[in-house]
């Protein structure tokens, strides 16, 4: 099999390797192979200011276009936010079904951002978000630092000291890990990134005792590298690795092959990125190797993946199709992708007219790749719809009619299932309010368990505007959704039809005065009647008023109260919890313009 791998990942790069040099590159690239190999969590303070920032050296959601840095318009900035919030709770009926913490509870966040130029055309950058509380509700830690980085870079090079978001590829290193990475440009067409730490829930985990916590939390040591080129513009080919390595204090101690398994991974990929005219296909190709149990002597168990998706648009025309592969035994720890998974996707959409657009998909997926269970499941999912726009009597509505289809069979002939699902939506805006109504219907059949089937109806009904009245600004949302279903659970000995149903319901008011005051309101009740007779309602009530002092946006009373109720029927032990609070928050600090 090895040399047939090696042959699929030479004919799946050739097309990357060799782009034509004249290809125009896209103004944003979505392939994870250019994307940035490492990213700095977002700045918590970047819209708490009343002067929008023209950059504040946070990270950005697209392709690093291979720079590292841009220093050329960074200003200073300094962001300093304190919160500090006090909250009573009340909670009736069966405390064990709720969440909060009972009583009086207190917090005090402190989160300050810096960015400054340093030595030449680098640039510093510090995040730092520290907070204390008594409610385990929040936080079970009483003090914890949240999230922490120290960032210096420039146009070549990058280091980073703290939090960090790594992304290098799909497949090979995508999370966020606490650590140190470092990135160099190479040149003009090559960049190599590098990461090493720790995959843990909070930086408190990582210096608590053993003796302490006899159930730490989850924690990995992690590393990997990333060399990627540009070949020619509109390509470019990445060679990834990483590695994962479970730390067994951070386990309870278990025997052998009982869960959780501490376990080990390596895992290497390419993977490449092809722009020319309308055509894009992106791809990556990976092998691991794991021993999915450290506790015993089992050697390294190797398994590949792969994963090809591309897009191509002609005049009217446009087509998209997708193919992954993830063997029984590929892991990616890293990443946390999908095992023992075929799935393929093709969907073509055509502008019949100026109105009216066709739209298709086609898609099968299965398991059992190595023919390891003692049977497969295959499902089958083709659908369309047809979607009319820009209507001569109507040019802002939008109808769309559709059909879905699914399909799940086994390979021993155990399991034939399917479900029929026609819809329609409609949605009607005008001037400022949008309104949505929609329909579809679930048609479940089993052929090898009649009582499985059953059939569902649901409507929904959705309400926004944005309103500006007398210097007052009004957000209003509205959403109702029913969801009933028929069946007949006790066949074949009675065929009496029983129905249930789901229903929910949201109501929010969002209003913004011209000066002082902001209100939000909130209601949301998911209930449900259950052929039993059971069922339950969710009620849910939220409110608050922010009063700006010496109407400054940096400096605000948030006045507050949540209500949240469960009923059961028949009766059970039900509970009601009510929290009241107050908090004051203080911004300061300033911006470069």
């Amino acid at each position: 099999m090895r040399p047939l791998r090696i042959l699929f990942c030479i004919v799946l790069l050739t097309p990357f390797a060799f782009g034509q040099s004249g290809t125009t590159p896209p103004s944003s690239q979505t392939g994870s192979s250019t994307q940035d190999s490492t990213q700095q969590p977002q700045n918590p303070l970047n819209d708490q200011l009343q002067t929008p920032p023209q950059d504040t050296g946070k990270p950005k959601q697209q392709t690093s276009s291979f720079n590292l840095g841009d220093t050329s318009s960074g200003q200073d900035t300094s962001l300093g936010e304190v919160r500090l919030m006090i909250r009573n709770t009340e909670i009736n009926g069966d405390q064990t079904r709720s969440f909060l913490s009972p009583g009086l509870n207190r917090l005090g966040e402190f989160n300050y951002y810096a960015d400054h130029s340093f030595i030449g055309t680098r640039r510093i950058q510090f995040l730092a978000m520290y907070r204390g509380t008594n409610d385990r509700s929040i936080d079970p830690e009483h003090n914890s630092l949240q999230k922490g980085y120290l960032r210096i870079f420039g146009p070549r090079d990058e280091y980073v000291f703290g939090d960090v978001l790594v992304n290098f590829s799909r497949m090979s290193f995508n999370q966020n890990i606490k650590g140190v990475s470092a990135a160099w440009k190479l040149g003009k067409k090559w960049k190599l990134s590098t990461v090493g730490g720790v995959y843990t829930d909070r930086w408190g985990s990582l210096y608590k005792p053993f003796s302490e916590t006899p159930n730490r939390p989850y924690t990995s040591g992690v590393a990997g590298a990333r060399l990627e080129v540009n070949p020619t513009r509109g390509t470019s080919l990445g060679f990834n690795f990483s590695s994962a390595e479970d730390m067994l204090g951070s386990l309870p101690a278990t025997p052998a092959g009982t869960p959780p398994l501490p376990s080990s991974n390596r895992l290497g990929s390419v993977d490449g990125h092809l722009q020319y005219k309308q055509l894009r296909i992106n791809g990556e190709f990976a092998e691991s190797a794991t021993i999915f149990d450290k506790r015993t002597n089992e050697g390294f168990v190797n398994d590949w993946s792969t994963d090809v998706e591309g897009s191509w648009r002609h005049n009217r025309l446009a087509m998209r199709a997708a193919y992954v592969r993830f063997q029984p035994n590929f892991s990616s720890f890293n990443a946390r992708q999908t095992v023992d998974l075929q799935d393929w996707l093709i969907r073509p959409s055509y502008d019949l007219t100026d109105w009216l657009t066709v739209d298709g998909t086609i898609r099968r997926s299965n398991n059992n790749l190595a023919g390891q269970l003692p049977y497969g499941m295959i499902t089958w999912g083709p659908e369309g719809r047809f979607i009319f726009h820009n209507l001569s009597f109507y040019r802002r509505g939008t109808f769309e009619i559709g059909y879905r289809h699914r399909l799940t069979t086994a390979t021993d002939n155990s399991i034939h299932h399917y479900v029929r699902d026609p819809y329609a939506e409609f949605t009607m805006p005008y001037k400022s309010t949008f309104f949505t109504i929609g329909y579809e219907q679930r048609r479940a059949i089993d052929d090898r368990n009649p009582a499985q089937s059953s059939n569902t109806n649901r409507v929904y009904v959705s309400l926004r505007g944005i309103y500006d009245i007398g210097g007052w600004n009004f957000n209003p949302q509205l959403r109702w959704e029913l969801e009933r279903q028929g069946s007949r659970p006790q066949l074949p000995v009675l065929y009496p039809l029983e129905y249930d149903s789901n229903r929910l319901g949201t109501v929010s008011l969002y209003a913004e005065a011209p000066k002082w005051f902001i209100i939000e309101l909130d209601f949301r009740d998911a209930s449900a009647t259950i052929l039993g007779p059971a069922g339950y309602s969710r009620p849910s009530y939220a409110a608050a008023v922010t009063y700006k002092i010496a109407n400054d946006e940096n400096k605000k009373l948030i006045f507050s109260f949540t209500r949240n109720s469960n009923f059961y029927f028949p009766p059970s032990p039900s509970f009601d919890e009510r929290v009241y609070g107050v908090t004051f928050v203080y911004r300061f600090g300033h911006r470069g313009r």
